[in-house]
């Protein structure tokens, strides 16, 4: 049997609505959805794993099956999909979509707050805009890790991506004073927490910098 990616990270455990067992309309393959997506929710329900993750999970192996389930969950009020406009974001701000698992179908919406805790509990995806980490000397060699570092730092904090090739020439002058790989992570998610709670947006790398990268001693939860 081939080992998922999944097995021994994260979450080993799903808690889902127990009405939807009860429920006839629904077929096997979208409580298999169901319980896919509870693997990744907080307290308000709120998540956003990819529908590659969900497909995995769910042992399915059409993404098709994952967006059809999806239709059949949110017509009987177990899940509802977020909408950027209510959470004061532009309709492209967000890369994935983002779901609320209902446990008794008449949640409100979740807040601002509720929203982006829910980052802590996703699985990190490697997105195709992040190339692989390559260079032709130990100068590129360190600009594309210190990138790298960055933009995984964003996504696991945020949920969000940035283009990589925004961020490298901030990274090459990191890469001349000296930064560290380890250095730029803990700068970057210390950012992205102190931005998401001034709801600032998404700190660019050169915004990591401009708080002192070689200099950061911040604590992370």
């Amino acid at each position: 049997m081939t080992k998922s990616r999944f097995e021994g990270d994260k979450n080993p455990w799903s808690v889902v609505p127990l009405r939807a067992f009860a429920d006839s309309k629904l077929r096997e393959t979208d409580l298999r959805v169901l319980g896919a997506i509870c693997t990744f929710v907080n307290r308000a329900g709120v998540c956003w794993p990819a529908m590659m993750t969900i497909a995995e999970l769910a042992g399915l192996k059409q993404r098709q099956s994952v967006h059809n389930s999806l239709k059949r969950l949110k017509a009987g009020k177990y899940v509802r999909q977020l909408q950027p406009k209510d959470f004061q974001e532009t309709a492209s701000g967000w890369k994935g979509n983002r779901y609320q698992v209902l446990w008794d179908g008449d949640e409100p919406l979740p807040t601002y707050e509720d929203l982006h805790v829910a980052a802590f509990l996703q699985w990190a995806e490697p997105p195709e805009s992040i190339p692989e980490e390559k260079g032709s000397g130990d100068w590129d060699d360190l600009s594309h890790s210190l990138t790298h570092a960055y933009l995984r730092a964003v996504q696991r904090r945020t949920g969000q991506t940035r283009r990589f090739d925004n961020e490298i020439n901030h990274a090459r002058r990191l890469a001349e004073q000296g930064a560290t790989v380890d250095q730029v992570t803990a700068a970057t998610e210390a950012l992205c927490l102190a931005y998401l709670a001034e709801r600032r947006g998404i700190p660019s790398l050169a915004d990591v910098a401009r708080q002192g990268v070689t200099q950061s001693n911040e604590r992370l939860p």
